[in-house]
């Protein structure tokens, strides 16, 4: 019976996980690249974006491609059977030159990812692809890796590697390795302190940086939303999107609800902020800490479900 419930809590985690990512996409494309004091009214559910943002063309509930492509890394993890840095390069390259060749979705791609989806369907190898701006890109959509691995090693190496076909920065590398490693932590249980300790650990081998801003990121978690997001910033580069996400899973640790909609309002690069905001906070609580309302409206929510189940299923073979 332990077992059973158990394995009933860390599947609804592992939902939770990538739902949680989702929820936070689709809910904060709708205020992407607006300032902060531009924010005229602040979103608590899914709505369509506003004018001249990149998802404007999207219907309420519709995520971007930061939650596309977690569901690509989360493809090639589950018909792999692990982590496969050349299917995952492949994979990652058609899906790019789908989006791309997408009136509504080519808007979506950002700079970073364009640029090393063009080299990677050039015939550029993966080594050579990724881009050396410091983006957010890997990050926002590593949560699988954090899924997969149980081994902290493991989930280090893997979630850098997974950034190198379209970010190779190490400011990217060092986002991806602090997503995935606060995934992995938040699936343990471990308090908000020791998450934050593990992930500035990690990630410091590669930006110290990074990890000193998140590390700042969780002393501010106690100021206003104003000054903390003023001070760590929330556009599209991995430097201030990591950090602004971690502050949002910080300042409302025991509530995922809060958190995500301090993220989808923080202004800036807000889907991405709100996408890894959902996705710690999940992982942390499972897929029944976030409101009715938000799984049902979420486009493909049964793809997505299934998609953390067999990660979960083959993880523990």
């Amino acid at each position: 019976m332990f077992f059973f419930s158990a394995h009933i809590k860390t599947k609804d985690k592992y939902t939770g996980c990538m739902l949680g990512a989702a929820i936070g996409d689709a809910l904060g494309k709708q205020n992407e690249g607006l300032r902060r004091s531009d924010i005229r009214r602040r979103a608590v559910d899914y709505a369509g974006a506003h004018t001249g943002s990149p998802g404007e063309k999207l219907r309420a509930g519709q995520y971007t491609d930061d939650t596309e492509q977690m569901i690509v890394l989360a493809r090639s993890i589950i018909e792999c059977g692990s982590f496969d840095i050349e299917d995952f390069a492949i994979r990652i390259a058609e899906w790019g030159a789908g989006a791309l060749a997408d009136p509504v979705r080519k808007s979506l791609v950002g700079p970073s990812s364009r640029a090393a989806i063009v080299r990677l369907n050039s015939g550029v190898s993966w080594r050579e692809s990724g881009s050396d701006i410091p983006s957010c890109g890997s990050a926002m959509r590593v949560a699988p890796v954090g899924l997969f691995y149980k081994d902290m090693d493991e989930v280090e190496s893997n979630a850098a590697l997974s950034s190198l076909p379209t970010h190779n920065s190490k400011g990217a590398i060092a986002g991806a390795v602090a997503v995935a490693v606060g995934v992995r932590c938040a699936i343990l249980d471990m308090e908000c302190s020791d998450i934050i300790k593990e992930t500035c650990s990690r990630a410091s081998k590669y930006d110290e940086a990074l990890a000193g801003k998140i590390e700042l990121s969780y002393r501010r978690r106690d100021e206003e939303p104003d000054e903390a997001f003023a001070e760590l910033g929330t556009s599209y580069f991995v430097y201030e999107t990591v950090p602004a996400a971690f502050y949002c899973f910080s300042r409302h640790f025991d509530s995922p609800q809060k958190a995500v909609i301090e993220a989808v309002n923080a202004g800036g690069d807000t889907d991405s902020i709100a996408c890894i905001t959902g996705a710690l906070c999940g992982a942390g609580h499972g897929a029944g800490a976030f409101p009715k309302r938000w799984l049902e409206g979420l486009e493909n929510r049964e793809l997505i479900e299934n998609l953390a189940e067999m990660i979960l299923e083959i993880s523990v073979r």
